[in-house]
């Protein structure tokens, strides 16, 4: 049975993916919409038994025939992800439209190879990419749920105090690598967040995904670059720092203070502006937290007192101020000693 994707792109260029489950290789074709209809279709399908065995009337094989495609696991604005295998296990794969006005794919591999480099925590591998006619592909680390959906499916609609506590260490220690190469996330959110997967015996360990919104924020020679003088919206309005809502230049500081506010809602389930809808009155209801009574509407039980000081002094920090990660640790282990509840195993795992 065949799996298909339409999108549109934002050049108005309509693609079609068609990838089937039970065969390697794929078939790819793009329309486009806008003037003189012409159509340009890419084709490469094998046949494959029930070993995975396959034969091709192709003498010259594409490198993506290796990846026997299983399952269509989502789209979006600008291409779509599915599930494949080859002899080694099972693996994601993104594909993305060459042309794209915003290449998501290629800063997601930049990114990803430098991090690599660095020795990177919490982040997915990449298999394989290259580029297959008129799309760019990559492969790479297959992931488990996401935070937000594990989070969800709690009665509370949160996690245990310690579970969130530990799990939200993981999650900062990403960003701070992810700092360390000189970028921002700047879409920082539970739904970006996942654990890998059981078989691989993974569920205490967390990813970030999504790089697409990335900035570098520093040159070529690690100099922190000079803030523009005024910025778009970046990011998710509900996590979104106060910087972003004042369309300033983000910088480091902002990506944790969107962590602590993810941290608010594992903890206690929500946010307090879940339910406004106006942006300006999101960045507005944001400020009012940072005194009472807004700030212990924030930081409603079970929120530890720690997470108070731990906004206290991200929002202390400048735009060239390197956040004090290690002081965020501490407190965030201080946390999880005096909660009373033991770190493992996670909500989860039982």
């Amino acid at each position: 049975m065949g799996l298909v994707c339409d999108f549109q792109t934002h050049a108005s260029i309509r693609g079609r993916f068609s990838m089937k489950t039970g065969q390697r290789g794929m078939k790819f074709s793009m329309k486009k919409t806008r003037g003189r209809r012409e159509a340009v279709n890419v084709r490469l399908s094998y046949g494959c038994d029930a070993t995975g065995a396959y034969s091709s009337s192709y003498s010259r094989r594409h490198p993506i025939e290796r990846w026997y495609v299983e399952k269509k696991l989502g789209e979006g604005g600008f291409g779509a992800v599915y599930r494949v295998r080859d002899q080694t296990g099972q693996y994601a794969l993104k594909v993305e439209g060459v042309d794209e006005k915003v290449q998501v794919l290629k800063m997601e591999v930049f990114v990803l190879t430098e991090l690599a480099a660095r020795g990177g925590r919490h982040f997915c591998r990449i298999e394989d990419k290259g580029r297959f006619g008129n799309f760019n592909y990559v492969v790479m680390t297959l992931v488990g749920k996401s935070l937000q959906n594990l989070r969800k499916e709690r009665p509370t609609q949160c996690l245990t105090l310690a579970c969130a506590l530990s799990v939200g260490i993981q999650c900062l220690e990403a960003l701070e690598d992810l700092h360390g190469i000189g970028y921002l996330h700047r879409d920082v959110k539970p739904g970006n967040y996942t654990i890998g997967r059981p078989e691989l015996r993974e569920l205490r360990k967390v990813y970030i995904l999504d790089f697409g919104m990335c900035r570098k924020f520093t040159n070529d020679q690690g100099v922190i670059r000079k803030p523009r003088a005024a910025a778009g919206f970046r990011g998710t309005v509900r996590y979104a720092p106060i910087s972003c809502h004042m369309q300033r230049e983000l910088c480091r500081k902002d990506d944790v203070e969107t962590w602590i506010y993810q941290q608010v809602e594992l903890t206690v389930g929500r946010v307090p502006w879940r339910e406004v809808q106006d942006m300006n009155q999101v960045g507005e209801y944001k400020k009012r937290c940072r005194q009472p009574p807004g700030l212990y509407e924030l930081f409603a039980p079970p929120c530890p007192k720690e997470f108070i000081e731990i906004l206290q002094i991200v929002d202390a920090l400048k735009y060239y101020d390197q956040p004090n990660y290690q002081q965020i640790y501490g407190l965030m282990r201080r946390a999880l000693q005096n909660c009373g509840q033991p770190e493992f195993p996670y909500d989860w795992e039982r």
